[in-house]
């Protein structure tokens, strides 16, 4: 292989194909941009500068000032409605037994319609009235407890005054013991000093019996002296006398030392059989002292018992008033009950609210019936309506809501009558102009003793208002309705101006405009779909008062 100059460069033989892509990309882009996206680019510019154009250029309008005009009368639609209009519903469940009106049937007010037979409501009225008689009887039998109750507390309160009145008395009896006692201890001291007394009596007694003794020893000693000194002669006979008159006496005196003696020693016995007596009366006045003692202990518990047994049958008491307030409650519960089931008996005889024509019914003698749902119409045994008085409800433009008052005479006209009109008159209006519409909602009620008109009709409701009223016209040509609404285009300033407006009627050629317009605009007419707000426009002239 030959090895190829340093100094050249490669042959073409020599590229890679790689690059031989490279450069057929470029070509291909290079293809695009002249043959696509340069002309695209080109048309753009144009749509652009046509564009410019169109807005910069000036567009021409004819133009038509809005006018004001009489009203020639307002003669609004609306559908005759009933005065009044209910659906009635029954209020209990049971069988259908008796039904007395059928649609179209006229009735008054109270006038029975049909009766339900609700043998469930009977048997639990029968069982409200048995609980309300239970009820009752146990509140006469609370009141009895009651009674009894407070006749054991008066009881309780007697046994506390026996006890307060034992209290006294044991008192009492603990004072008359106490006496007893120190009177018993003052005897006991009495007999204890008397037997002292008496032996101090028997020793001065033995004392007394030893010196008469003694006298009678001397007097005797003297005497047997005295006879053998008489003897002997060396005493008279009338000393020897005397000596033996001595000896008697003091025999007789130590006899009465011995007399008074046992008499002295009687008197100690005596004495003290009085202390053993005194003690004995000493140690049963102290247990009578004793016993005393424990009958008041004995009556204040007896007091503190019966205390205890009043707060308690209080207790009781207050309990049983407890009872008996439960019980009457539970009276007037269960009258309540009775009075619910007395009403839903009541419900058993379906009558009518009003006077007026029976429009529905939708149950059969037989038919089970449930208490009514205003959610579900189709449980509605009646459908009553009023309609010795009917009444429209009509939408009045702004323009007329000074001329249509409550009082203002008006018109009623159905087709199918031939024109004949009926004699009615404004009752009532909302007070109210509604922001959408721009109109009053007013009701007109119409007379219909001879029940001539009935609910449902289509009719014209024609106001007398005259050329009272004017209003502001447009043509119908310059309307512009899109998915913003209702609007005008109006030239100011040489320039558009989109306008939204509300109409009251359409009279065909021209419209009636509720709101929107003052009057001295330039309303444009035909407008057609290239106009922009505030696109400058050129007014063309008019001749004649007409458009070119």
């Amino acid at each position: 292989m030959e090895t190829p100059s340093p100094n050249h460069g490669p042959t073409p033989s020599a590229k890679s194909p790689g690059r031989i892509i490279a450069a057929i990309g470029i070509l291909a882009l290079g293809g695009l941009l002249v043959g696509g996206i340069m002309p695209r680019m080109k048309q753009e510019k144009t749509l652009s500068e046509d564009s410019a154009d169109v807005n910069s250029s000036v567009k021409e309008v004819n133009v038509v000032p809005p006018h004001l005009a009489k009203s020639e009368g307002l003669s609004l639609p609306g559908s005759i409605r009933a005065l009044e209009e209910t659906q009635i519903y029954a209020r209990t469940s049971g069988y259908l037994i008796k039904r007395y009106v059928d649609i179209g049937s006229h009735v008054k007010q109270g006038d029975l319609l049909a009766e339900i037979s609700s043998p469930d409501v009977d048997q639990q009225q029968f069982q409200a009235i048995a609980d309300q008689a239970k009820a009752t009887a146990t509140v006469g039998q609370s009141r009895a407890d009651v009674q009894n109750k407070q006749a054991t507390v008066e009881e309780m309160r007697a046994e506390a005054a026996k006890s307060t009145a034992g209290i006294e008395q044991a008192k009492a009896a603990v004072a008359s013991s106490n006496s007893k006692l120190a009177q018993a201890k003052a005897n006991l001291s009495s007999s204890i000093a008397k037997v002292a007394q008496a032996k101090q009596a028997l020793e001065t007694q033995n004392a007394s019996l030893k010196q008469a003794q003694a006298q009678h020893d001397l007097a005797e000693t003297t005497a047997k002296r005295y006879r053998s000194l008489l003897a002997q002669g060396f005493v008279a006979q009338q000393d020897a006398d005397q000596a033996e008159a001595n000896v008697k006496t003091t025999s007789a005196s130590v006899d009465s030392a011995k007399a008074q003696i046992g008499a002295a020693k009687a008197q100690v016995d005596a004495a003290v059989q009085d202390v053993e007596s005194s003690k004995a009366m000493v140690a049963s006045a102290e247990a009578d002292v004793r016993s005393s003692q424990e009958s008041v202990r004995a009556a204040r518990a007896g007091l503190s018992s019966s205390i205890a047994n009043i707060s308690a049958a209080q207790a009781n008491v207050g309990a049983s008033q407890a009872n008996v307030v439960a019980s009457a409650a539970q009276v007037q519960s269960n009258k309540a009950n009775t009075d619910r089931f007395s009403v839903l008996k009541n419900f058993s005889r379906i009558t009518a609210p009003f006077d007026g024509v029976i429009t529905l019914r939708n149950a059969d003698v037989g038919s089970l019936i449930n208490p009514g749902d205003a959610s579900n119409p189709k449980l509605a045994l009646f459908s009553i309506a009023r309609v010795d008085t009917l009444r429209i409800q009509v939408s009045v433009p702004q323009t007329y809501f000074q001329a249509v008052r409550p009082g203002t005479k008006a018109s009623i006209i159905v087709k199918e009558m031939h024109g004949k009109e009926f004699p009615a008159e404004v009752f009532q209006n909302a007070g109210a102009i509604d922001p959408t519409s721009r109109t009053l909602l007013t009701e007109v009620r119409i007379p219909n003793a001879q029940n001539a008109l009935i609910p449902g009709m289509y009719a014209q409701v024609k106001f007398g208002v005259g050329g009272s009223v004017k209003s502001l016209r447009i043509p119908s040509n310059t309307l512009m309705v899109d998915a913003t609404g209702t609007h005008v285009a109006i030239v100011q300033d040489g320039k558009l101006k989109f306008v939204p407006i509300v109409i009251s009627r359409d009279f065909g050629t021209e419209i009636e405009i509720a709101s929107g317009l003052n009057g001295d605009e330039q309303v444009v007419t035909n407008p057609t779909d290239d106009l922009k707000p505030g696109q400058s426009v050129k007014i063309l002239p008019t001749e004649g008062g007409k458009t070119k």
